[in-house]
């Protein structure tokens, strides 16, 4: 902050007269949540599949493998960063072991926790030894084992004395990816309020607690509420119309979700009916039938019949990722181009098939292998029938239009409501909306065929004014997907055209 010397009047120059205008790529970051043995149980950021490992554990033990499988698939297809919230149910609880001090009468000093409730941490140990600095004392975390090689983590000179820049819980509690600790506050003080030597002491009491059901996923939902991003979301592996419903809920009261639905293992009939019983909205989209990938669960030198087959969900949602990268929402995320890497084998669809799918109430997009092109997307319906949002790209292209404008009106609240602010908000939209169509989100052959914005005296007369109300209308013509190319062959001889019987 400039510090000011004498009275008088002093001028800074702020060359920004327009509002900076979001970028042409989608805002939007996929999410998702499910059961897990370990793992924070809010949203956690994750960015590559060995930060999913990090933060999350492999493969598990006491749960499906639902979504780690999930995560897995989608890095396949794309790397961008993602949300990960691990679910657990009712009674779960974190392994914990309380350390004595080294008073001539012992008293608690030190609680060490694992980081996140389950039985995984049940499989942490923890070694006190001194520090070779004199008041301090070493900790070792072993995790899975008491063997050298089970070594995730060791704190070197750090102290119970909370003024010394080495206090243990500030040094570990904002690092570690293994444990959490706690001051017990013992009476005792220097070095005697360090933790006794101790070697491979192992936690305890850690709980799994009940399955998790639907309810429990419906019910981890508002923690995303926190995430100021556009959501493409997605419950591996859960399909039943309660948890689904629950989902599309969230995502039409938010405004800014779309759900991707796994498709089930069950016949083309059997799904249909499913769908059927879903919540009829454009923010949710059915992908089907389930694909069959390498097991990536088994050692080197599993055999060659050694597949997993999961829903398609995480890895559409990678393609959803790549194609907003590539092209932008308004590219539908299907055809010949949506490849989806690992997987290695699909249910084959007969065109009778393919043809109820896609023309059903509502509809469910399929996945097929395409000779020349491997196992590919070929659908981009949502749930929605009937209408222009039908199209996953229509809706997607709303969440983001309908979001970006927001952002970028966010100067206007409380400034004065004149035509200065009204030419601003007009200057920042068209700025906005002409780069979008630029790179080809709107139709027409030129910005005003592809859109308006109108904010003036007329859109907000004396009345609106006085409630504090400042109207802006903007009419946008969305791009639709060629879903069907018809090509209509006559016999050409002569110069004259001949029908051909």
């Amino acid at each position: 902050m400039t510090t000011y010397l004498r009275p008088g009047v002093y001028v800074q120059e702020t060359l920004n007269p327009i509002q900076p205008v979001v970028g042409p790529s989608s805002n939007t970051v996929a999410a998702f949540l499910g059961a897990n043995d370990r793992g924070p149980t809010t949203p956690t950021l994750v960015s590559s599949w060995s930060d999913y490992t990090t933060k999350f554990g492999t493969w598990n033990t006491s749960v499906g493998n639902d979504l780690p499988l999930a995560l897995y698939t989608f890095f396949a297809n794309n790397q961008s960063p993602v949300y990960v919230t691990r679910v657990v149910g009712s009674g779960a609880s974190a392994a914990t072991r309380s350390l004595n001090d080294r008073a001539g009468s012992p008293q608690p000093t030190l609680k060490v926790s694992a980081n996140n409730v389950g039985a995984w941490g049940n499989t942490l140990n923890v070694t006190i030894s001194d520090s070779a600095t004199t008041g301090y004392f070493n900790l070792i975390v072993y995790f899975g084992g008491s063997a050298a090689a089970n070594i995730v983590e060791q704190w070197t000179d750090i102290t119970m004395v909370s003024s010394d820049a080495r206090y243990a819980l500030n040094v570990v509690n904002s690092n570690s990816q293994y444990i959490t600790l706690v001051d017990l506050g013992s009476s005792s003080s220097g070095v005697t309020k360090n933790p006794s030597v101790l070697t491979n002491q192992a936690l305890s009491t850690g709980a799994n607690g009940a399955s998790v059901t639907g309810t429990a996923i419906a019910g981890a939902l508002p923690l995303y509420d926190v995430i100021p991003q556009s959501l493409v979301l997605n419950a591996p592996n859960y399909t039943d119309d309660t948890t689904v419903n629950a989902l599309i809920a969230y995502a039409e009261g938010r405004g800014d979700v779309f759900v991707v639905v796994d498709g089930v293992a069950d016949t083309v009939a059997n799904q249909l009916t499913l769908a059927a019983s879903y919540t009829n909205s454009s923010h949710a989209a059915v992908y089907y039938p389930q694909i069959t990938i390498a097991d990536p669960t088994v050692g080197v030198g599993a055999p060659k019949t050694a597949t997993k087959t999961l829903g398609a969900g995480a890895a559409v949602i990678g393609l959803y990722a790549a194609t907003d990268a590539s092209r932008g929402v308004f590219k539908a995320p299907a055809g010949l181009q949506t490849r989806i890497a690992t997987a290695v084998s699909v249910t084959p669809l007969s065109n009778s098939d393919l043809d109820t799918l896609n023309s059903s109430n509502p509809p469910v997009n399929a996945i097929r292998f395409i000779s020349g092109s491997g196992i590919v997307v070929m659908g981009s319906r949502t749930l929605k029938s009937g209408y222009v949002d039908k199209y996953v790209p229509v809706r997607r292209t709303l969440i983001y239009l309908e979001k970006s404008l927001k952002d970028l009106t966010q100067f206007a609240i409380f400034e004065p409501n004149d035509a200065r602010l009204w030419t601003r908000i007009n200057a920042t939209l068209n700025s906005f909306l002409t780069g979008f169509w630029t790179q080809g989100g709107l139709t027409g052959n030129t910005p005003a065929a592809a859109y308006f914005v109108k904010c003036d005296a007329e859109t907000n007369p004396q009345s609106a004014i006085d409630n504090g109300i400042v109207n802006i209308q903007v009419g946008v013509a969305l791009q639709r997907p060629a879903e069907f190319v018809v090509i209509n062959i006559g016999q050409y001889s002569g110069g004259t055209t001949v029908t051909v019987a």
